[in-house]
């Protein structure tokens, strides 16, 4: 009978110590599980204000002729938006494969792969729609002039200008340019129907009448992107890509190629650049990782508005 009592109570001691234990674990899980959401709440409240919002493979990107919404549209059908500090998404509407969203004063002009041409506001309502006769080549429009460029490849180094000031309806075309190495990049100014530049793996070639004449600049560099100013004396800022990115501020009437301090993204490719309408000096830069900076003085001073395809709300 002794023998048996003592069984039991053995029996109660293991059961006592397994739940013990099992005490023990749950607390220990408890406690690690409180100091990481404690360190991540630390991190968050320390990352500058990190939004819920990402994006990925940027198909274009603008500002509102208000010059207070920059915009960024994707391959996933994403509008991001950033306004007063804060980041927002949208869906974009529509089921056509997009090739390209190029800004205008409007809101911005749609390219699909189809050759379809839609001009969008912001909200998405639908102004105008065409077919392009000829959607080979590259392709961009000036923001305020409406005018659409397209560059076209003839032969080799040889290629051809053409444009159109009524929508893609009926098209001018300019007689053939010489132009070394590829040729990835079109863009035009946003206020002189005149003035269009062509980034390649050589150099940037600006011309101030329509193509007839261009000067080569940045001889022997691969031009990343480029982007107009909206200021009447004509200006660009244009990236360059090798064992570093750099950015340069160019002024072609005064032959001016200003060499600008970007620091923190010298290893990663500038995609693209996109100057406000409506604050000289604002200017977002895009990274191929998906690096937002900003500069509200020309180039001087860059701020993070988004990091690796993540926004940061700045309020």
């Amino acid at each position: 009978m002794t023998e048996t009592n003592g069984q039991t109570s053995g029996k109660r001691s293991v059961h006592w110590v397994f739940w013990l234990l099992l005490a023990k674990i749950i607390f220990i899980l408890l406690l690690a599980g409180i100091t990481l959401w404690i360190i991540y709440a630390v991190h968050e409240a320390n990352s500058g204000g990190t939004s819920s919002i990402r994006f990925s493979h940027v198909l274009g990107a603008g500002y509102s002729s208000d010059g207070k919404t920059l915009w960024l549209a994707t391959a996933d059908k994403q509008l991001v938006t950033y306004k007063d500090g804060q980041w927002r998404t949208h869906k974009l509407k529509g089921s056509e494969k997009t090739a390209q969203y190029l800004p205008t004063r409007n809101g911005f002009l749609q390219l699909y792969e189809s050759g379809t041409l839609e001009w969008k506001t912001l909200d998405q309502a639908t102004m105008q729609r065409h077919q392009l006769d000829n959607q080979n080549g590259l392709m961009t429009i000036g923001y305020a002039t409406g005018r659409i460029y397209q560059l076209q490849k003839k032969t080799g180094e040889v290629f051809v200008l053409r444009w159109s000031d009524d929508q893609g309806r009926s098209w001018q075309r300019g007689s053939s340019i010489r132009i070394t190495g590829n040729a990835p990049l079109l863009t035009a100014s946003p206020i002189d129907k005149n003035q269009v530049a062509i980034g390649t793996s050589k150099g940037l070639y600006i011309s101030n009448d329509q193509g007839a004449h261009f000067e080569h600049f940045l001889k022997g560099q691969l031009v990343t992107s480029a982007a107009y100013s909206f200021d009447p004396k004509t200006s660009l800022f244009a990236a360059v890509s090798g064992k570093e990115s750099m950015l340069y501020q160019i002024v072609p009437k005064q032959q001016k190629t200003i060499n600008l301090d970007t620091g923190t993204v010298e290893r990663d490719r500038l995609i693209k650049i996109v100057q406000n309408p409506r604050h000289q000096g604002q200017a977002v830069l895009l990274t191929q990782r998906g690096d937002l900076y900003q500069t509200n003085n020309g180039g001087q001073n860059w701020t993070f508005i988004a990091q690796k395809g993540r926004g940061l709300d700045s309020k």
